[in-house]
């Protein structure tokens, strides 16, 4: 556990017990989001939380790829090889979004989208 304490004048007012563990340093860890060369996204579907920010670091293993949500509030952005690029989303709604690569890539275009599952 971390202890965390208010200290005014050399006088602890208050001390509380933070638990601190590997899940909670996990749970602001960015999810890492690859847009392969096959026009697909890896891992193709991520889980979010109402409220909770939580960034989305895409990088490019081929090919120049797009997103953008207007629900989930990420702008307009491109992923390119060897650029990678970083989205802070804080989910207002629960629900099931579905966004699809913004860029035409290849064959696999029509195919290629990210599942973002907010729960509450």
């Amino acid at each position: 556990m971390r202890l965390s304490a208010i200290v005014l004048a050399g006088f602890a007012i208050a001390a509380i017990a933070v638990p601190f563990s590997a899940a909670t340093a996990a749970a602001t860890a960015p999810i890492n989001i690859t847009a392969t060369a096959e026009q697909k996204f890896s891992p193709d579907h991520v889980v979010l939380h109402v409220g909770k920010s939580q960034t989305l670091h895409f990088t490019s293993a081929g090919g120049v790829h797009g997103v953008a949500s207007k629900d989930l509030g990420i702008p307009a952005t491109t992923i390119m090889p060897r650029t990678p690029v970083s989205v802070t989303v804080t989910p207002k709604k629960a629900g099931t979004y579905v966004i699809p690569c913004s860029i035409v890539c290849g064959p696999g275009h029509a195919d290629m989208a990210l599942t973002v599952e907010v729960k509450p």
